[in-house]
């Protein structure tokens, strides 16, 4: 048998080897051919392939992201090429990679072309603000239009925004049929022209309506004049005024800073506020200091000031006085400075020659080319993007994404906000609004000592300064931008500026997971981002609204951009032997200290548990022995005897009943819920939602300090009070220029009403104490403050799990991925 097998297996052997030479004759012709037309194609290809490459690096699409041979190809427009090479970082051997299927990812605009004023929150468009301006000329309330007023004795608008509907007409309309409620403009009105000038507050709509009206909100004379806040008219009318003192402070200005003459290399810095501690007594506090930054500059001020007192309308009796050089004085005029300067009386500062050459390029915020480049720095950095283009739509200013549905809004004074919060079609809140920033300052310094800023006063969304998305900074490129418009009172014009942006984050992390011996189950953190950066004089802000795929809400309030200094006074008797510091902050630069302060950002929180009948409920944290734990639920006298510790920590749950103000404290814990008293879980628990502030600093400055009634929201970090239409806002933009006469500070709303079973409104206070240091200087890098909305027994369980996740079991069953990702190139597109 063996051997029947080898002359089998012999013969086939030598069959096959003469099948072989036969083929391989042939293969050699079919190879040099092969080649040839390998070669031709290789050519024409190296050719193109040049072609592109040259173009294409001098184009704006420079980047080719490297796919496998099957990556998808649903659509866009496809490039494909055979190999890439590019020389490693240390520029020794080449690597050569794989290229296929180069296509940029599909795209649409989320936004449809529905107009924002056919939305009941959307702030005002400039179209609404010229209709409002116009029809308050045509009835006479105002003396100037479409130009800058020319003096403090004409009546102008200061500001202009949307006047939300009633909540009651609004909730009518969105859930049970109700009609549209119009859409109304609120008016602030500087009244010069008046016998008695005042500030006035008007109701004007519907807006596009023939029969608009204006509806008088406020009395004649019920808002001081000098409550008003400053303006470009009012600045003007200052420098005129001391002008003739800048002569006279000349020689002191240019001994003491380096040849400086005023208004050429000076500028006078008036925003020290608050005016003065009267209403009636408005009195500016003026700082000489170096426009270095061409723009608004807060860091090169100088050891001269003074104050102006300028009560009224009437510049001829306003007049300058106060006058302190090196924080010695006061004297009373400027000719009394240049005296006691001339006669050697006081100490002398003199800058070194050639100090403000220097200023702009220490402070200005560009990359310092004398630094050796970081490793890689000039290679992109790592970024996300949508592969099957965006996952949320936007109709006007109303936004879908993953089950979510909120209303954009906001306005100038007091920013942005978001009304009809929806989770599953369930309300979670009716508004959700930015309110007010509030900053206190402290340093050794004439003129600036005691500032405290109310950034509402000036305008978060648009004022004293606009504000501009920067692309790639603030937000994707990618990212879906919605434009919000705002009144410039000193052109008397409505503007239009990109300011909010909306996009998906893939946040690299997880949102929940557990990995066992039996199973690994976990979910991708991505959710919608709403950012809204806004500038109010040297600060930046940035205000983020995270909404995640279970259910919480992220509120974000970060800051940026230049500190406000004081000059550093190597000589101040003040601060003792230590001069690199003192009571109030740290020498930062070679002329200037960090001043001390805090930002604390208030919030509207009206939240809607299923409905608006919730009540308010605090979890206290505590820890004391068993007995004391049980006796908070029953009437046991005695301690179990499985307890192997006599002390334990427990919770103990608090229904509030009247309105109230909580501060939080790490020796005494506590939780905020807000829970709905008639809808209960599959568990038979109130469904509620927990607030839960982050770090945060809080208030250290007693309720006798001046500004503490107009400040009274800093001093809580959430407060309860009953929902009333006559308390829209935490604060009131004119308190802190009247101290003495506050009138709309949130103290007054605590009142003692009931809160059980009522529309509750919370107002959440977070913010950070900020110690400037060296790395200030030239810019902020952030830092940051918020506070997170959580459900709290609001679903029967994980709010996720209608969600594509991943998991594996252990037998390899039951396996599930995310949607596979069809790789492309990410689209360079702003909506």
């Amino acid at each position: 048998m063996a051997d029947n097998e080898t002359s089998i297996n012999s013969s086939s052997r030598k069959y096959h080897i003469g099948n072989e030479q036969k083929e391989k004759k042939s293969f050699n012709y079919c190879s040099h051919f092969f080649v040839l037309v390998v070669f031709a194609v290789g050519l024409v290809g190296g050719i193109c392939i040049g072609i592109y490459v040259y173009h294409d690096n001098k184009s704006d699409n420079s980047c080719l992201n490297q796919f496998s041979q099957g990556a998808g190809a649903n659509t866009g427009g496809s490039i494909t090429t055979s190999t890439q090479t590019k020389a490693s970082s240390d520029g020794t051997t080449p690597s050569t990679a794989p290229i296929t299927n180069i296509r940029q990812c599909p795209n649409r605009n989320p936004k449809d072309n529905t107009p924002y004023e056919s939305s009941l929150f959307a702030p005002l468009t400039v179209k609404e603000m010229t209709d409002v301006s116009e029809i308050l000329w045509r009835e006479k309330f105002i003396t100037t239009i479409n130009h800058a007023p020319r003096s403090l004795d004409e009546n102008f608008i200061l500001y202009m925004y949307l006047f939300p509907p009633r909540k009651e007409d609004a909730i009518k309309y969105l859930y049970n049929n109700g009609s549209k409620p119009g859409r109304y403009a609120k008016v602030h009105i500087q009244r010069g022209a008046e016998h008695v000038p005042d500030i006035m507050e008007y109701k004007v709509g519907p807006l596009g309506h023939p029969e608009a009206t204006v509806t008088q909100l406020t009395t004649p004379g019920e808002i001081h004049f000098n409550s008003r806040p400053y303006d470009g008219v009012e600045v003007k009318a200052l420098d005129d005024l001391l002008h003739t003192d800048m002569k006279v402070l000349e020689t002191i200005m240019r001994e003491s800073f380096d040849n400086a003459t005023f208004p050429k290399d000076l500028y006078i810095f008036y925003y020290n506020g608050p005016p003065g501690r009267t209403t009636e007594g408005r009195e500016t506090r003026f700082v000489i200091g170096f426009p270095a930054l061409e723009e608004l500059d807060v860091i090169n001020l100088l050891p001269l000031s003074g104050t102006v007192h300028n009560p009224g309308n009437n510049v001829s009796v306003w007049y300058s006085h106060s006058y302190y050089y090196l924080n010695q004085g006061p004297y009373r005029t400027a000719q009394d400075l240049v005296h006691a300067y001339e006669n050697n009386t006081i100490r002398k500062v003199t800058l070194p020659a050639g100090y403000r050459n220097n200023l702009r390029r220490e402070l200005f915020p560009e990359r310092d080319t004398s630094l050796p480049p970081r490793e890689y720095g000039d290679q992109p950095g790592a970024r996300s993007y949508m592969p099957k283009g965006p996952r949320f739509s936007i109709s006007g200013t109303k936004v879908k994404w993953m089950d979510w549905s909120f209303h954009i809004s906001g306005g100038q004074l007091k920013g942005p906000a978001f009304f009809d919060i929806r989770f599953k079609d369930n309300r979670i809140a009716y508004e959700l609004a930015v309110n007010d920033i509030a900053l206190a300052y402290s340093m050794d310094a004439s003129g600036q000592n005691g500032i405290i800023y109310m950034d509402a006063t000036y305008g978060i969304l648009g004022g004293v300064s606009s504000t501009k998305i920067l692309p790639d900074v603030d937000c994707p490129s990618h990212a879906a931008v919605l434009n919000t418009s705002y009144w410039d009172s000193y052109s008397q014009k409505a503007l239009d500026m990109d300011s909010i942006c909306v996009f998906e984050a893939d946040g690299q992390e997880v949102l929940w997971r557990h990995v066992s011996p039996n199973f690994a189950g976990g979910m991708r953190n991505r959710h919608l981002i709403v950012r809204v950066p806004v500038v109010v004089g040297n600060y930046d802000y940035i205000f983020e609204f995270q909404f995640y795929l279970d259910g919480k809400i992220y509120t974000m309030a970060k800051a940026s951009g230049y500190i406000q200094a004081s000059f550093w006074d190597e000589y101040n008797p003040h601060a003792g032997e230590d001069k690199t510091r003192d009571a109030f902050g740290y020498r930062v630069s070679e002329y200037q200290t960090g001043p001390i302060h805090d930002h604390m950002f208030g919030f509207k929180v009206d939240m809607d548990v299923i409905d608006s009948n919730n009540s308010f409920e605090v979890v206290h944290w505590k820890a004391g022995d068993i007995l004391g734990a049980l006796k908070t639920q029953s009437n046991i006298t005695n301690v179990p005897p499985y307890f192997i510790y006599n002390q334990t920590r427990y919770v103990e749950y608090e229904t509030i009943q009247k309105e109230a103000g909580f501060k939080l404290s790490y020796e005494q814990q506590k939780m905020f819920v807000m829970v709905n008293n008639n809808k209960k879980n599959k568990w038979g628990v109130k469904r509620g939602y927990l607030i839960a502030p982050l770090a945060t600093g809080a208030q250290s400055l007693p309720d006798v300090h001046p500004a503490m009634k107009a400040l009274s929201f800093t001093k809580y970090h959430v407060t309860a009070t009953k929902r009333k239409e006559e308390e829209p806002y935490l604060s009131s933009i004119y308190d802190i220029n009247r101290m003495d006469n506050p009138k709309g500070y949130l103290d007054l709303m605590l009142n003692n009403e009931s809160i059980v079973n009522e529309d509750i409104v919370n107002w959440v206070t977070v913010g950070f104490l900020h110690v400037p240091c060296s790395e200030d200087i030239p810019m902020t890098a952030r830092v940051e403050s918020g506070f997170l909305l959580k459900p709290f027994n609001f679903f029967d369980k994980t709010a996720t799990f209608d969600m594509p996740q991943y998991y594996e079991g252990q037998d390899g069953m039951n396996v599930e991925h995310e949607p596979a990702v069809d790789a492309c190139v990410e689209p360079k597109t702003k909506y």
